[in-house]
C-alpha cells in the first residue's frame, strides 16, 4: 500500500514537472471584422496574431517558455488556406526570418499545422493564399489588370506629349511669316492657288467653238462665190 502511494507521488511529480499542452483561441482582426483561430500550445505562449493582406499570411508573437515549444494551429479553409487554383497548395512558415519545417493533416473544411519551435524565437508566420475570402491570385491578376490599363493610359499620354513636342519645335523653327501646316513651313494667309483645269478647258472649248464656227462660214462663203453656169441657145 505505501509502494503505491509513493509510485503514485512520482507520477504527480513527474506531470507536474512536464509542460503541460493546452487548446485556447487567439483573435485576429481583418478589416472590421475578428476571426478566431483555434490553436494547442506545449511549451509556447501565443500572445498575439495579426494578419498581412499583401502576402496572405498571418504573424502570430510568441514566447518559447522552457526549451523546445510545439504549437499546433488548426485553420478553418473557409478562413485560412493555400490554394493554386483549385488545388491544395503547400503553406510556407517563417520563424524569426528562417524558414521553419512542419507537419500538416487536413481534410475537407480544416488544415492543421504543427510547429516544433526552438527556444527564443519570437515570430512565427504562415503564408498561405487566401484570408477571410480575399485570394491572393484573384488581387495579383487585379493588380496586373489595373497595371496594365495604367501603362497604357500612360504610353497614350507619353505619345501625345512626345507629338506635341516635336510641333512645338517645328513651329519655332518656321521664319518670320510662315506657319506649320501639314509638317512644313507655309507663308502665313497666303492666297489659296488657283487650279486653272476648268479655265483651260473653257478657253479650249471656246476656241474649238470659234474655229468650228469659222469653217462653216467659210463653206457658206465658199459655195455663194461658186459660178452658176447657164444654158445656150
Amino acid at each position: 500500500m505505501f509502494s503505491k502511494i509513493i509510485l503514485a507521488l512520482g507520477v504527480f511529480a513527474i506531470i507536474s514537472i512536464l509542460p503541460a499542452a493546452f487548446a485556447d483561441s487567439i483573435s485576429v482582426n481583418i478589416g472590421e471584422s475578428m476571426y478566431d483561430i483555434d490553436y494547442t500550445a506545449n511549451g509556447v505562449d501565443v500572445k498575439s496574431a495579426s494578419a498581412d493582406m499583401d502576402f496572405m499570411s498571418l504573424i502570430f508573437t510568441v514566447e518559447v517558455l522552457d526549451g523546445e515549444g510545439q504549437l499546433e494551429f488548426n485553420f478553418d479553409r473557409d478562413f485560412f488556406d493555400a490554394k493554386l487554383d483549385s488545388v491544395d497548395d503547400g503553406f510556407f512558415v517563417i520563424a524569426d526570418g528562417d524558414e521553419l519545417s512542419f507537419e500538416e493533416t487536413k481534410d475537407d473544411s480544416h488544415r492543421s499545422v504543427v510547429l516544433t519551435i526552438d527556444p527564443g524565437t519570437e515570430e512565427i508566420e504562415i503564408v498561405g493564399s487566401q484570408i477571410a475570402g480575399v485570394s491572393y491570385l484573384i488581387e495579383k491578376a487585379e493588380s496586373d489588370a489595373k497595371a496594365a490599363i495604367e501603362a497604357e493610359e500612360q504610353a497614350i499620354v507619353d505619345a501625345e506629349t512626345e507629338e506635341a513636342e516635336i510641333i512645338s519645335v517645328l513651329e519655332e523653327s518656321c521664319g518670320e511669316g510662315t506657319i506649320l501646316e501639314d509638317g512644313i513651313c507655309v507663308l502665313e494667309n497666303q492666297p489659296t492657288p488657283i487650279n486653272p483645269t476648268p479655265l483651260l478647258y473653257g478657253i479650249f472649248g471656246a476656241m474649238g467653238i470659234g474655229l468650228a464656227v469659222v469653217l462653216i462660214l467659210w463653206g457658206i462663203g465658199k459655195r455663194s462665190n461658186k459660178e452658176i453656169p447657164t444654158e445656150s441657145n
